[in-house]
């Protein structure tokens, strides 16, 4: 089984995945791994500093991953994780767009950068991206007030369909649209 974690950057998903990967024994692929070790780098996005990632060519890198660990529990992890299209489950992580940008704010990014993905976020893009391809499996968790065990535990019962997190209750636009400005 594959189970996607995705979200704009700063919601928590490398943490989080890592503290998962580690608690249920699964394979863990970040994205930002596979940039490095596959030459899936197409350069350097100049406006807004981001790496083009080629996601044709990530596909197939992927699948045969995915194939190789078939009897294990894989997790994928990454910001563009929802463009790969064959997994089984797709977790979208959201945060509060106040608490988003003083995290991104430690990151020594251009102010460009760190409104572009605070808006995002109040937009729900990797939400909406991975509906786009997903459909309703797609499911959303706020970390705003939660600890990264606490998302693990909450990652686990979506994993063993114990719990669901459906699209459409974690709403940051009609609070924060004038962010958008």
């Amino acid at each position: 089984m594959m189970i996607i974690v995705t979200g704009t950057p700063g919601t928590g998903k490398t943490t989080v995945t890592q503290l998962l990967a580690d608690k249920i024994d699964a394979k863990l692929i970040s994205i930002n791994s596979l940039l490095e070790n596959y030459d899936l780098n197409l350069g350097i996005d100049e406006v807004r500093g981001y790496k083009i990632v080629d996601t044709e060519k990530m596909i197939p890198i992927v699948d045969s991953i995915k194939d190789k660990y078939s009897d294990d529990l894989i997790i994928f992890e990454g910001h563009l994780a929802q463009d790969y299209p064959n997994a089984d489950k797709v977790i979208v992580l959201r945060c509060d767009p106040k608490k988003l940008e003083m995290r991104l704010n430690t990151r020594d990014w251009p102010d460009r950068k760190v409104h572009e993905n605070v808006s995002a976020e109040i937009l729900g893009v990797c939400t909406s991206e991975s509906y786009d391809t997903y459909g309703d499996i797609v499911q959303e968790v706020d970390t705003s007030n939660l600890t990264p065990d606490k998302v693990v535990d909450v990652l686990i019962s979506i994993i063993n369909d114990e719990k669901t997190y459906p699209l459409g209750e974690v709403d940051f636009l009609s609070e924060y649209f004038t962010y958008l400005d």
